[in-house]
């Protein structure tokens, strides 16, 4: 499940929910609704990596190495 490995990464990178929930801007009641139905959009995946200091990225099976890799400047800017 999604939400496990969220929950696995922001642990094992000394990070936490409420960290998370400031990044996204939401309460921890509706984080824990993600968390607990696994709706995720890609943009807070993508947060969730910044936060945590790691990449979001597809790897090609094959070689192992990242194919493409997404990072906060891949969110458009909603000012604009």
């Amino acid at each position: 499940m999604i939400g496990n490995k969220v929950k696995a990464l922001l642990e094992l990178t000394n990070s936490n929910v409420l960290k998370f929930c400031e990044i996204l801007n939401v309460l921890p009641p509706a984080m824990y609704r993600k968390l607990n139905k696994n709706t995720f959009k890609a943009d807070e995946l993508i947060k969730l990596a910044y936060l945590t200091g790691t990449d979001l990225a597809f790897i090609d099976k094959t070689t192992g190495k990242p194919v493409i890799t997404f990072d906060i400047s891949d969110i458009p800017d909603k000012k604009s």
